[in-house]
């Protein structure tokens, strides 16, 4: 890879906030880019840990993950600017078909891409605890965070089927959201928070590292993958 520069991008944010949709959509208009899943360094389902108040594995806690294994990867695509071919990808993210896409916006930023370097070598990597250690989030070069309200994230999250895990299928229990979801991604994410109110504006002094958008429901899909696009090209510009 002599000659390029590896830029490693962070898409994060709690689940259903849209992430790894808006992550799937960059990737297929950016033929440079490279896509990863924090999923796909989920533990097997046996050294998933349990939950002994509910008596259920804990999916959505930090020893969960395998964060050495994630920060050894991350520094392997800084180094080289290829991504193991170990990793099995989960691919738990909506069917991008059910979005109402705008061609002739989408051919925009496609051209807007092509204004990139072809000596960058973008990774995107997009993932639900990113910013919650300061060594995983000093690995990225540019990192956005993808945002929505508490009840928006709830009822997605509700819409789902389940999740696809390395050896079986999860299926949330009712009250999995606020006791698992959302918790971890409070707890995880308060200190970036003025007040440590993750509904709030992040910190001024996190705002200048940490780009955030917040979306809805009633928010256009396209104007969404517009701020992504943008922000991407600005900084590899």
């Amino acid at each position: 890879m002599e000659g390029e520069k590896v830029v490693l991008i962070a898409l994060s944010g709690c689940s259903s906030s849209g992430k790894t949709t808006l992550a799937k959509l960059t990737a297929q208009l950016f033929p440079q880019a490279t896509l990863i899943h924090e999923d796909d360094f989920y533990k097997h389902d046996e050294d998933v840990p349990m939950n002994t108040k509910y008596n259920i594995q804990d999916w959505d806690s930090v020893e969960a993950l395998d964060f050495e294994l994630f920060a050894k990867e991350l520094d392997n695509i800084s180094r080289s600017g290829t991504v193991s071919s170990k990793l099995i990808h989960n691919n738990n993210v909506d069917s991008l078909e059910k979005f109402q896409l705008d061609q002739e916006r989408m051919d925009l930023l496609k051209a807007r891409f092509e204004k990139v370097s072809t000596d960058l070598k973008i990774v995107i990597v997009d993932g639900f605890l990113i910013f919650h250690d300061p060594v995983i989030s000093s690995k990225f070069d540019l990192k956005l965070f993808i945002r929505a309200p508490y009840d928006v994230l709830k009822s997605r999250r509700a819409a789902r089927p389940g999740y696809q895990t390395l050896d079986s299928f999860w299926v949330d229990p009712p009250y999995y959201f606020d006791e698992f979801v959302y918790k971890t991604y409070r707890d995880a994410h308060s200190h970036l928070f003025v007040d440590n109110n993750v509904e709030g504006e992040l910190k001024p002094e996190v705002s200048k590292t940490i780009k955030d958008f917040n979306n809805d429901d009633n928010t256009d899909i396209n104007d969404a993958l517009d701020w992504v696009c943008d922000q991407i090209v600005s900084y590899c510009l």
